[in-house]
Protein backbone atom coordinates (compact mmCIF):
# COMPACT_ATOMS: atom_id res chain seq x y z
CA UNK A 1 0.00 0.00 0.00
CA UNK A 2 1.72 3.89 -1.28
CA UNK A 3 2.40 6.11 1.93
CA UNK A 4 -0.30 9.15 1.66
CA UNK A 5 0.93 12.62 2.03
CA UNK A 6 -1.66 14.12 4.68
CA UNK A 7 -1.70 17.71 6.23
CA UNK A 8 -0.91 18.77 9.66
CA UNK A 9 -3.19 20.98 10.78
CA UNK A 10 -2.73 23.03 13.81
CA UNK A 11 -2.56 21.27 17.15
CA UNK A 12 -3.66 24.22 19.02
CA UNK A 13 -6.96 25.11 16.97
CA UNK A 14 -8.15 21.32 16.88
CA UNK A 15 -7.58 20.84 20.99
CA UNK A 16 -9.12 24.63 21.52
CA UNK A 17 -12.18 23.00 23.34
CA UNK A 18 -10.65 20.54 25.22
CA UNK A 19 -9.83 21.26 29.04
CA UNK A 20 -6.28 22.21 29.12
CA UNK A 21 -4.71 20.69 32.09
CA UNK A 22 -3.11 22.93 34.76
CA UNK A 23 -0.08 21.25 36.22
CA UNK A 24 0.55 17.63 36.06
CA UNK A 25 -3.14 16.39 35.57
CA UNK A 26 -6.68 17.88 34.84
CA UNK A 27 -10.41 17.27 34.67
CA UNK A 28 -12.14 14.36 33.51
CA UNK A 29 -13.28 15.41 29.43
CA UNK A 30 -16.65 13.95 28.38
CA UNK A 31 -16.70 13.01 24.51
CA UNK A 32 -18.55 16.63 24.05
CA UNK A 33 -15.06 18.09 24.95
CA UNK A 34 -13.25 16.47 21.70
CA UNK A 35 -12.69 18.61 19.01
CA UNK A 36 -13.66 17.09 15.63
CA UNK A 37 -11.02 16.63 13.15
CA UNK A 38 -12.74 17.83 9.87
CA UNK A 39 -11.73 20.45 7.49
CA UNK A 40 -12.12 19.51 3.71
CA UNK A 41 -9.81 16.64 3.37
CA UNK A 42 -8.75 16.16 -0.51
CA UNK A 43 -8.85 12.59 -2.23
CA UNK A 44 -4.82 12.61 -1.64
CA UNK A 45 -5.15 13.10 2.08
CA UNK A 46 -7.29 9.97 2.75
CA UNK A 47 -5.53 6.88 3.05
CA UNK A 48 -6.63 4.17 1.64
CA UNK A 49 -7.70 0.64 3.57
CA UNK A 50 -7.19 -2.82 1.73
CA UNK A 51 -10.29 -4.94 1.28
CA UNK A 52 -8.96 -7.90 2.34
CA UNK A 53 -7.65 -8.17 6.41
CA UNK A 54 -4.01 -8.24 7.29
CA UNK A 55 -2.86 -11.88 8.20
CA UNK A 56 0.33 -10.97 10.00
CA UNK A 57 -0.43 -9.31 13.60
CA UNK A 58 0.23 -6.31 14.32
CA UNK A 59 1.87 -7.01 17.63
CA UNK A 60 2.69 -10.01 19.52
CA UNK A 61 3.64 -8.90 23.10
CA UNK A 62 2.34 -11.39 25.39
CA UNK A 63 2.87 -8.98 28.33
CA UNK A 64 2.11 -5.27 26.59
CA UNK A 65 4.99 -2.94 27.76
CA UNK A 66 1.78 -0.25 28.83
CA UNK A 67 0.24 -2.63 31.45
CA UNK A 68 2.07 -2.91 35.02
CA UNK A 69 2.01 -6.14 36.17
CA UNK A 70 1.79 -5.67 39.47
CA UNK A 71 -1.31 -3.88 39.14
CA UNK A 72 -2.42 -5.78 36.03
CA UNK A 73 -5.65 -5.33 33.97
CA UNK A 74 -7.93 -4.28 36.91
CA UNK A 75 -5.34 -1.81 38.13
CA UNK A 76 -5.18 -0.16 34.60
CA UNK A 77 -8.44 0.18 33.80
CA UNK A 78 -9.13 1.91 37.30
CA UNK A 79 -6.53 4.34 37.26
CA UNK A 80 -7.24 5.71 33.59
CA UNK A 81 -8.25 9.17 34.48
CA UNK A 82 -5.42 9.46 37.20
CA UNK A 83 -2.99 8.04 34.50
CA UNK A 84 -3.79 10.60 31.65
CA UNK A 85 -3.04 10.65 27.89
CA UNK A 86 -0.45 13.02 26.62
CA UNK A 87 -1.85 15.80 24.07
CA UNK A 88 -0.43 14.68 21.02
CA UNK A 89 -1.33 11.89 21.59
CA UNK A 90 -5.21 12.90 21.96
CA UNK A 91 -4.48 14.46 18.92
CA UNK A 92 -3.70 11.54 17.13
CA UNK A 93 -6.18 9.30 18.11
CA UNK A 94 -9.25 11.18 17.22
CA UNK A 95 -6.88 12.43 13.81
CA UNK A 96 -7.01 8.76 13.34
CA UNK A 97 -10.97 8.63 13.40
CA UNK A 98 -11.65 11.12 11.21
CA UNK A 99 -8.82 9.89 8.39
CA UNK A 100 -10.18 6.63 8.55
CA UNK A 101 -13.99 7.73 8.62
CA UNK A 102 -13.24 9.30 5.13
CA UNK A 103 -11.43 6.05 4.13
CA UNK A 104 -13.81 3.62 4.84
CA UNK A 105 -17.06 4.65 5.90
CA UNK A 106 -18.29 1.10 6.69
CA UNK A 107 -15.41 0.86 9.94
CA UNK A 108 -16.69 3.18 11.69
CA UNK A 109 -13.36 3.52 13.61
CA UNK A 110 -13.84 5.49 16.90
CA UNK A 111 -10.61 7.38 18.90
CA UNK A 112 -11.35 5.73 21.90
CA UNK A 113 -10.83 1.95 20.32
CA UNK A 114 -7.04 3.13 19.19
CA UNK A 115 -6.33 4.83 22.25
CA UNK A 116 -7.34 1.87 24.44
CA UNK A 117 -4.52 0.07 22.03
CA UNK A 118 -2.21 2.73 22.92
CA UNK A 119 -2.60 2.89 26.40
CA UNK A 120 -2.46 -0.63 26.57
CA UNK A 121 0.66 -1.23 24.50
CA UNK A 122 3.10 1.53 25.62
CA UNK A 123 1.10 3.82 27.86
CA UNK A 124 -0.01 6.17 25.13
CA UNK A 125 4.24 6.56 24.31
CA UNK A 126 5.35 6.42 28.38
CA UNK A 127 6.75 3.44 28.67
CA UNK A 128 10.25 2.54 29.86
CA UNK A 129 11.06 6.46 30.58
CA UNK A 130 9.86 7.29 27.03
CA UNK A 131 7.89 10.81 26.49
CA UNK A 132 5.96 12.39 23.81
CA UNK A 133 7.49 15.35 22.42
CA UNK A 134 5.14 18.14 20.86
CA UNK A 135 5.74 16.51 17.60
CA UNK A 136 4.47 13.39 18.83
CA UNK A 137 7.39 11.27 18.54
CA UNK A 138 8.28 8.77 21.89
CA UNK A 139 11.66 9.77 22.83
CA UNK A 140 14.25 8.22 23.25
CA UNK A 141 12.36 5.25 21.43
CA UNK A 142 9.88 2.40 22.42
CA UNK A 143 11.53 -1.26 21.80
CA UNK A 144 10.35 -4.26 22.50
CA UNK A 145 12.27 -7.97 23.87
CA UNK A 146 14.02 -8.96 20.89
CA UNK A 147 11.02 -12.35 19.69
CA UNK A 148 14.05 -14.69 19.67
CA UNK A 149 11.35 -17.49 20.97
CA UNK A 150 12.53 -17.64 23.80
CA UNK A 151 10.10 -17.57 27.48
CA UNK A 152 6.86 -18.29 24.93
CA UNK A 153 7.84 -15.32 23.00
CA UNK A 154 7.26 -15.44 18.98
CA UNK A 155 9.96 -16.27 17.08
CA UNK A 156 10.27 -13.53 14.35
CA UNK A 157 14.21 -13.22 12.90
CA UNK A 158 15.00 -10.30 11.71
CA UNK A 159 12.97 -8.64 9.18
CA UNK A 160 14.30 -4.87 8.32
CA UNK A 161 18.14 -5.24 9.20
CA UNK A 162 17.77 -3.29 12.29
CA UNK A 163 16.72 -0.17 10.83
CA UNK A 164 13.21 0.13 12.65
CA UNK A 165 14.15 -1.52 15.63
CA UNK A 166 18.23 -1.91 16.18
CA UNK A 167 18.40 -5.06 16.01
CA UNK A 168 19.98 -7.17 13.44
CA UNK A 169 19.48 -10.41 14.40
CA UNK A 170 15.55 -10.27 15.42
CA UNK A 171 12.79 -8.32 15.32
CA UNK A 172 11.12 -6.18 18.21
CA UNK A 173 7.97 -4.16 18.56
CA UNK A 174 8.71 -0.80 18.06
CA UNK A 175 6.95 2.56 18.60
CA UNK A 176 3.89 3.79 20.73
CA UNK A 177 1.73 0.57 18.73
CA UNK A 178 4.23 -1.70 19.49
CA UNK A 179 4.42 -2.78 15.32
CA UNK A 180 6.47 -5.35 14.40
CA UNK A 181 8.91 -4.58 11.57
CA UNK A 182 7.59 -6.59 9.30
CA UNK A 183 3.61 -5.67 9.48
CA UNK A 184 4.74 -2.09 9.74
CA UNK A 185 6.26 -2.73 6.51
CA UNK A 186 3.03 -3.27 4.90
CA UNK A 187 0.40 -0.93 7.26
CA UNK A 188 2.97 2.14 8.12
CA UNK A 189 2.13 5.67 6.80
CA UNK A 190 2.85 9.31 6.97
CA UNK A 191 -0.01 10.80 8.64
CA UNK A 192 1.85 13.95 9.47
CA UNK A 193 3.89 14.55 6.68
CA UNK A 194 6.94 15.19 7.42
CA UNK A 195 8.84 12.97 4.97
CA UNK A 196 9.13 9.45 6.77
CA UNK A 197 7.16 6.68 7.59
CA UNK A 198 7.88 6.43 11.85
CA UNK A 199 6.61 3.64 14.11
CA UNK A 200 7.92 6.23 16.77
CA UNK A 201 5.65 8.75 15.51
CA UNK A 202 2.05 8.60 17.34
CA UNK A 203 0.81 10.45 14.51
CA UNK A 204 1.98 7.81 12.03
CA UNK A 205 1.19 5.34 14.52
CA UNK A 206 -2.26 5.66 15.44
CA UNK A 207 -3.57 6.65 11.76
CA UNK A 208 -2.17 2.95 10.93
CA UNK A 209 -3.35 1.19 13.47
CA UNK A 210 -6.07 2.22 12.20
CA UNK A 211 -6.23 1.67 8.69
CA UNK A 212 -4.97 -2.27 10.32
CA UNK A 213 -8.52 -2.79 12.01
CA UNK A 214 -10.24 -1.41 9.31
CA UNK A 215 -8.88 -3.95 6.68
CA UNK A 216 -11.27 -6.04 5.28
CA UNK A 217 -14.76 -6.14 6.35
CA UNK A 218 -16.07 -4.88 9.65
CA UNK A 219 -18.19 -2.54 11.34
CA UNK A 220 -16.40 -1.25 14.84
CA UNK A 221 -19.03 -0.16 16.66
CA UNK A 222 -20.20 -3.53 16.71
CA UNK A 223 -18.51 -5.88 19.96
CA UNK A 224 -17.67 -8.90 17.76
CA UNK A 225 -16.25 -7.38 14.88
CA UNK A 226 -14.08 -5.25 17.22
CA UNK A 227 -13.32 -7.94 19.12
CA UNK A 228 -12.00 -10.17 15.78
CA UNK A 229 -10.21 -7.38 14.68
CA UNK A 230 -8.38 -6.70 18.03
CA UNK A 231 -7.92 -10.66 17.93
CA UNK A 232 -5.93 -10.09 14.76
CA UNK A 233 -4.07 -7.02 15.87
CA UNK A 234 -2.33 -9.05 19.14
CA UNK A 235 -3.39 -12.68 19.12
CA UNK A 236 -4.70 -12.96 22.95
CA UNK A 237 -8.11 -12.75 24.85
CA UNK A 238 -6.53 -11.79 27.73
CA UNK A 239 -5.65 -8.61 25.48
CA UNK A 240 -9.01 -8.36 23.36
CA UNK A 241 -10.95 -7.75 26.60
CA UNK A 242 -8.48 -5.39 27.94
CA UNK A 243 -8.89 -2.80 25.61
CA UNK A 244 -12.48 -3.28 24.69
CA UNK A 245 -12.93 -2.25 29.01
CA UNK A 246 -10.47 0.47 27.80
CA UNK A 247 -12.19 1.87 24.57
CA UNK A 248 -15.40 1.52 26.55
CA UNK A 249 -14.36 3.57 29.42
CA UNK A 250 -12.70 6.51 26.84
CA UNK A 251 -15.99 6.32 25.13
CA UNK A 252 -17.57 7.27 27.95
CA UNK A 253 -15.36 10.13 29.36
CA UNK A 254 -13.20 8.08 31.68
CA UNK A 255 -9.73 10.05 30.69
CA UNK A 256 -8.04 13.41 31.26
CA UNK A 257 -5.50 15.10 28.93
CA UNK A 258 -2.07 15.62 30.01
CA UNK A 259 0.94 17.45 28.91
CA UNK A 260 3.16 16.43 26.49
CA UNK A 261 7.43 15.77 27.68
CA UNK A 262 6.45 13.73 30.55
CA UNK A 263 7.02 10.12 31.17
CA UNK A 264 5.13 8.26 34.04
CA UNK A 265 6.25 5.96 36.91
CA UNK A 266 4.77 2.23 37.18
CA UNK A 267 0.98 1.93 38.63
CA UNK A 268 1.62 1.77 42.57
CA UNK A 269 -0.15 -1.32 44.37
CA UNK A 270 -0.63 -2.48 47.96
CA UNK A 271 0.89 -6.01 48.40
CA UNK A 272 -2.66 -6.87 48.79
CA UNK A 273 -3.30 -6.53 44.71
CA UNK A 274 -0.17 -6.99 43.65
CA UNK A 275 -1.02 -9.34 40.82
CA UNK A 276 2.53 -10.71 40.57
CA UNK A 277 2.18 -12.38 43.86
CA UNK A 278 0.07 -15.68 44.31
CA UNK A 279 -2.95 -15.76 45.60
CA UNK A 280 -2.46 -16.93 49.22
CA UNK A 281 0.44 -14.38 49.23
CA UNK A 282 -2.34 -11.60 48.54
CA UNK A 283 -4.57 -13.25 50.93
CA UNK A 284 -2.13 -13.19 53.46
CA UNK A 285 -0.75 -9.45 52.53
CA UNK A 286 -4.55 -8.45 53.32
CA UNK A 287 -4.32 -9.84 56.55
CA UNK A 288 -1.22 -8.07 57.48
CA UNK A 289 -2.35 -4.68 56.25
CA UNK A 290 -5.78 -4.92 58.41
CA UNK A 291 -4.23 -5.99 61.11
CA UNK A 292 -1.65 -2.84 61.13
CA UNK A 293 -4.53 -0.25 60.33
CA UNK A 294 -6.93 -1.83 63.00
CA UNK A 295 -3.52 -2.26 66.21
CA UNK A 296 -3.87 0.99 68.25
CA UNK A 297 -0.85 3.62 68.07
CA UNK A 298 0.88 4.14 71.20
CA UNK A 299 0.80 7.32 72.55
CA UNK A 300 4.48 8.80 72.70
CA UNK A 301 5.54 11.66 75.63
CA UNK A 302 6.34 14.71 73.25
CA UNK A 303 8.54 17.49 75.13
CA UNK A 304 7.32 20.86 74.35
CA UNK A 305 9.78 23.48 72.77
CA UNK A 306 9.39 25.81 76.15
CA UNK A 307 9.37 23.42 78.84
CA UNK A 308 6.78 23.04 80.76
CA UNK A 309 5.52 20.82 83.80
CA UNK A 310 2.74 17.98 84.42
CA UNK A 311 -0.01 19.45 86.22
CA UNK A 312 -1.24 17.02 89.17
CA UNK A 313 -3.60 18.43 90.47
CA UNK A 314 -4.90 17.13 93.79
CA UNK A 315 -7.10 19.34 94.80
CA UNK A 316 -10.34 18.91 92.72
CA UNK A 317 -11.67 17.54 89.65
CA UNK A 318 -11.89 20.25 87.56
CA UNK A 319 -8.17 21.78 88.60
CA UNK A 320 -6.65 18.42 88.31
CA UNK A 321 -7.82 18.27 84.73
CA UNK A 322 -7.48 21.52 83.51
CA UNK A 323 -3.91 22.19 85.23
CA UNK A 324 -2.42 18.63 83.34
CA UNK A 325 -4.22 20.00 80.08
CA UNK A 326 -2.67 23.59 80.34
CA UNK A 327 0.36 21.53 81.20
CA UNK A 328 -0.20 19.49 78.11
CA UNK A 329 -1.11 22.67 76.04
CA UNK A 330 2.10 24.14 77.29
CA UNK A 331 4.11 21.53 76.34
CA UNK A 332 4.31 19.18 79.24
CA UNK A 333 5.99 16.04 79.40
CA UNK A 334 2.88 14.24 80.75
CA UNK A 335 -0.35 16.38 80.28
CA UNK A 336 -3.79 16.03 80.94
CA UNK A 337 -3.80 15.91 84.95
CA UNK A 338 -3.26 13.60 87.09
CA UNK A 339 -5.67 12.91 89.37
CA UNK A 340 -4.61 9.92 91.37
CA UNK A 341 -7.58 8.91 93.88
CA UNK A 342 -9.43 12.49 93.70
CA UNK A 343 -12.44 13.33 91.38
CA UNK A 344 -11.31 14.18 88.61
CA UNK A 345 -14.24 16.06 86.63
CA UNK A 346 -14.90 15.13 82.75
CA UNK A 347 -14.29 18.40 82.24
CA UNK A 348 -10.64 18.48 83.50
CA UNK A 349 -10.15 15.26 81.02
CA UNK A 350 -11.45 17.01 78.16
CA UNK A 351 -9.04 19.62 78.78
CA UNK A 352 -6.33 17.17 79.26
CA UNK A 353 -7.33 15.79 75.64
CA UNK A 354 -7.22 19.53 74.15
CA UNK A 355 -4.08 19.35 75.72
CA UNK A 356 -2.53 16.48 74.29
CA UNK A 357 -4.11 16.82 70.87
CA UNK A 358 -3.01 20.26 70.39
CA UNK A 359 -0.18 20.94 72.76
CA UNK A 360 2.22 17.76 72.81
CA UNK A 361 1.44 16.21 76.58
CA UNK A 362 0.57 12.77 76.30
CA UNK A 363 -1.55 11.62 79.18
CA UNK A 364 -0.75 8.58 81.14
CA UNK A 365 -1.86 8.54 84.29
CA UNK A 366 -4.61 11.23 83.83
CA UNK A 367 -8.34 11.24 84.66
CA UNK A 368 -10.75 9.56 87.40
CA UNK A 369 -14.62 8.73 86.95
CA UNK A 370 -16.77 11.77 88.29
CA UNK A 371 -17.62 9.44 91.20
CA UNK A 372 -14.29 9.46 92.62
CA UNK A 373 -13.73 5.83 91.94
CA UNK A 374 -10.74 6.17 89.42
CA UNK A 375 -12.08 3.13 87.94
CA UNK A 376 -11.15 3.65 84.69
CA UNK A 377 -7.95 5.79 83.84
CA UNK A 378 -8.16 8.70 80.88
CA UNK A 379 -5.30 7.23 79.33
CA UNK A 380 -7.31 3.17 78.94
CA UNK A 381 -10.64 5.17 77.83
CA UNK A 382 -8.49 7.15 74.91
CA UNK A 383 -6.87 3.39 73.84
CA UNK A 384 -10.20 1.74 73.59
CA UNK A 385 -11.63 4.57 72.04
CA UNK A 386 -8.67 4.44 69.06
CA UNK A 387 -9.09 0.53 69.38
CA UNK A 388 -12.69 1.03 67.73
CA UNK A 389 -11.30 2.48 64.89
CA UNK A 390 -12.19 6.45 65.94
CA UNK A 391 -9.05 9.30 64.85
CA UNK A 392 -7.27 10.91 66.99
CA UNK A 393 -7.50 14.11 64.96
CA UNK A 394 -11.35 13.65 65.45
CA UNK A 395 -11.72 16.17 68.85
CA UNK A 396 -15.56 15.78 68.66
CA UNK A 397 -16.19 11.95 68.42
CA UNK A 398 -13.13 10.90 70.11
CA UNK A 399 -13.84 13.48 73.61
CA UNK A 400 -17.70 11.74 73.14
CA UNK A 401 -16.13 8.51 73.22
CA UNK A 402 -13.88 8.94 76.11
CA UNK A 403 -16.77 11.38 78.33
CA UNK A 404 -19.12 8.22 77.57
CA UNK A 405 -16.63 5.46 78.76
CA UNK A 406 -15.27 7.38 82.01
CA UNK A 407 -19.19 8.72 83.13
Amino acid sequence: MGARNLTRWQKASALVPMAVLVGAWGAALGNSGLATASGGLSDSEVPSVPATAFEQPASVQQAPQGVDAKAGAAGTVSTLSTNGIPSAALYAYRRAETLLGQADKECKLPWNLVAAIGRVESNHGRTGGNALNADGIAKPGIYGVPLDGNDGRARITDTDSGALDKNSVYDRAVGPMQFIPGTWKSVGVDSDNDGRKNPQDIDDAATSAGIYLCAGAGDLTDPADTAAALKRYNNSDAYVDLVMKISSAYASGDFTQSPNGFSTAPVLTQMASDQTLTPAERKKAARDEQKASSKPKPDKDRGGSTGGGSGTGTGGGTGGGTDGGNGGGTGGGTGGGSDSGSSGSVGGLVDGLVGDLTGGGSSSTGGGSTDGSATLTWAEAKVKCLSSGLSALDLVKLTKCITDLLA
